[in-house]
């Protein structure tokens, strides 16, 4: 991901490392939401220090180029993230968790698109570009990891928030393999997907006016039914 910055001046190695990562960004290298390596992998990369990585991410996230939430990571935001209407695939076959979630979701000012298994939802990944996918595990013929794999196969790097019952654990164990993955637990709450479309940086005009107390909070990340950014595997 990263080459080591050479220059003169110590001063100015964060300004390059910026620039280095909002080329990555803006290119499509580092997609919209994907979660960047950790700080301290970075500095090593670049063979910078942790202070000059960390200055170069300030830099990144007063341009809007970079979204930070401690005890969570950093994630890249895609310029004119914030134009036009994001795209959201919302793939469940419970009738009741789809009212809900497209609820939320809409009144967020996101367009939903909704699935009601995983053939369905890998039709819809064919023809539209999502920012995020919202997938349940538990379907009728067939299961979510199905949609994981097509999204394997289409290299697409598409921030996938899965919606978790307590029983889904051996299938969320097989769900990681396919890369970063964002959980919630049932039963869900507006404020834990509001939370997780603040961390992916999928924001709707009606979300960038709420704030979230600015920051994730200590209390807010021990909950017991949001598990954002679990990662493990082979993904990205």
């Amino acid at each position: 991901m990263a080459s080591r910055i050479e220059t003169n001046s110590p001063g100015l190695r964060y300004v390059s490392v910026a620039d280095d990562l909002k080329r990555q960004i803006e290119s499509g290298e580092v997609q919209n939401g994907e979660k960047l390596p950790s700080q301290h992998e970075m500095a090593k990369q670049y063979g910078v220090s942790l202070t000059t990585l960390r200055s170069a991410v300030d830099l990144l996230e007063q341009r809007g180029l970079v979204r930070s939430a401690h005890g969570l990571g950093t994630f890249a935001r895609a310029p004119g993230q914030g134009d036009g209407i994001p795209q959201v695939l919302l793939v469940d076959d419970d009738p009741q968790m789809v009212e809900l979630l497209t609820a939320i979701l809409e009144g967020e000012d996101i367009a939903v698109t909704g699935a009601s298994n995983a053939a369905e939802g890998i039709a819809e990944l064919e023809s539209i570009d999502f920012q995020v996918v919202f997938l349940d595990l538990i379907m009728p013929g067939g299961s979510g990891i199905e949609l994981l794999k097509a999204i394997e196969r289409q290299d697409r790097k598409t921030p996938v928030v899965l919606i978790t019952g307590a029983a889904d654990a051996a299938l969320i164990n097989e769900a990681m393999d396919y890369g970063p993955i964002t959980l919630i637990r049932k039963p869900i709450r507006a404020n834990q997907v509001r939370q997780v479309l603040e961390v992916l940086g999928v924001q709707g005009q009606a979300s960038q006016a709420f704030k979230l107390g600015t920051r994730l909070n200590p209390a807010t990340r021990s909950s017991p039914n949001l598990s954002p950014s679990l990662t493990q595997g082979s993904g990205s």
